[in-house]
């Protein structure tokens, strides 16, 4: 039997010859494409500059093309990794509007430190004063930014940047360009519900006192309850209180109106251009350029300019010194217990030290009016001998320039005291009213005449008469 041999015989394959390739992939937001090598295969033909350009058309990538690390890849037929091959520009987005504020926005701020250690809680400072037409705050317009391209070459917007909020409240004017506001009054500028507000008005919630601090402030200040002593208030309109004023200092460049009045403890000064309004005065000092009115005045040196007006139910001035421009009005004038007051009528408070002033610096002036004069005499005697040495001469000039201007000065003050005096002539117009009683301790100045009351007197007005304090019936 003949044996066969089975043989497995495979079949011939030619070798395969498969080019390089070029895979692109690009970033979900197209700002970056990547290229990956493929290896080539038997005699396939490597990767040229030639194929990646025919890829990335295919791709559409035609922004942001890297030639330099293309060609760099291609020479060194990097198959390894892939790379970075075209970047697109990225939009910037616009930077969002800003305001720039000429005054401090804090709400909270903190008591400053004493040298000694001690902490300050009467100057916080918690006001932002302002006056009329004063810069508050400038807006800087948002950009808008710049657009994008992609790698594709499509156009990727920007976010442009919001405008910040730049609203004017009361008060407050917006410039014809939008960029500036400025005060349109005298005040407090603050933010409120996003607005730049002035306010003419501060007003105090509760006491004036630790809390709140001294305050200044430029226009009218209200205080609903009480101002503690020891605190400081300044306003540049009117000062109302509806508590009782303490042992504190207040001054108005307008009127103060006290709600209920003041127990000043012999520490409280209050100062107005303007009228003083208030229920009682009591151990309190007081100046006002316009009149006081109250219903009693107790233990105070009080001044006011035009009129003192005590006509409440008690209509009562009891001890002190009182002193008008005018006339003072009253009901009762001192005490039966014979308490000291002293009541003057007739000459401005203001006028009279003022005028007192004068006075002195005429005097002043008249005497060093008179050493010069001889200094000059000795001067020019000693010249008619012999040339005076430089100083002396020097001396001498100074001398002459020196008496010629004090000599014009001497005759301002003159003129000054003139019309002073004229004024003062006016004053013996004044009067006292008291439409019960002045008791015995009062001591009455009109104009220049005193007049000591020793024994009571019922209704009656007192006047200036002759170079006398005359005593009349009662004018209402």
């Amino acid at each position: 039997m003949t044996e066969v041999n089975d043989f497995n015989i495979s079949e011939h394959k030619e070798p395969q010859n498969i080019d390089g390739e070029v895979k692109i992939t690009l970033s979900p937001d197209r700002m970056e494409a990547t290229m990956l090598f493929t290896e080539p295969v038997g005699e396939g033909r490597p990767v040229t500059v030639e194929t990646v350009t025919e890829a990335l058309k295919a791709a559409n990538v035609a922004h942001g093309i890297d030639r330099h690390i293309i060609e760099e890849k291609v020479a060194h037929q990097h198959y390894q990794n892939s790379f970075v091959c075209a970047r697109g520009e990225r939009p910037v987005d616009g930077e969002a509007g800003q305001v720039v504020y000429h005054f401090n926005i804090e709400e909270q701020k903190k008591p400053s430190i004493n040298e000694d250690g001690t902490v300050d809680f009467k100057n916080l400072d918690l006001i932002e004063n302002v006056r009329q037409n004063d810069l508050l705050a400038e807006q800087i317009l948002p950009t808008e930014g710049v657009p994008g391209t992609d790698v594709t070459g499509k156009i990727v917007p920007q976010k442009s940047g919001k405008p910040a909020r730049f609203q004017p409240g009361k008060f407050v004017e917006l410039s014809s360009d939008s960029l500036q506001m400025r005060a349109l009054a005298d005040g407090q500028v603050f933010i409120r519900d996003g607005k730049i507000t002035v306010s003419p008005v501060y007003q105090v919630p509760a006491n004036v006192d630790n809390t709140t601090g001294n305050i200044r402030f430029n226009g009218k200040v209200l205080v609903k309850g009480n101002v503690k002593s020891g605190f400081v208030i300044e306003a540049d309109g009117d000062i109302e209180v509806e508590g009782v004023v303490e042992g504190a200092i207040l001054k108005s460049n307008s009127n103060i109106v006290l709600k209920r009045g003041i127990q000043g403890n012999n520490q409280a000064e209050l100062y107005c251009k303007g009228d003083l309004i208030a229920r009682y005065i009591e151990n309190t000092k007081i100046n006002a350029g316009g009149n006081v009115e109250a219903d009693c005045i107790l233990h105070s040196v009080v001044y006011a300019r035009r009129k003192i007006l005590i006509k409440g139910k008690k209509g009562l001035i009891v001890g002190g010194v009182v002193k008008a421009g005018e006339e003072i009005v009253a009901q009762v004038i001192g005490s039966s217990m014979g308490t000291q007051t002293q009541i003057e009528v007739g000459i401005d408070p203001n006028l009279k030290e003022k005028y007192d002033q004068a006075k002195a610096k005429l005097k002043e002036t008249v005497k060093n009016l008179e050493n010069l004069k001889q200094t000059i005499e000795i001067l020019n005697k000693m010249n008619k001998n012999v040339p005076l040495p430089p100083l002396k001469k020097d001396m001498l000039v100074r001398s002459v320039k020196t008496y010629e201007v004090m000599k014009d000065q001497q005759l301002d003050i003159q003129r000054e005291i003139v019309d002073m005096d004229q004024q003062m002539e006016d004053a013996t117009k004044g009067k006292i009213h008291a439409s019960q009683t002045i008791y015995p301790g009062v001591r009455i100045s009109i104009y220049n005449a005193v007049k000591h009351v020793y024994d009571d007197l019922a209704m009656c007005t007192l006047f200036y008469r002759e170079g006398d304090v005359a005593i009349g019936m009662y004018e209402k």
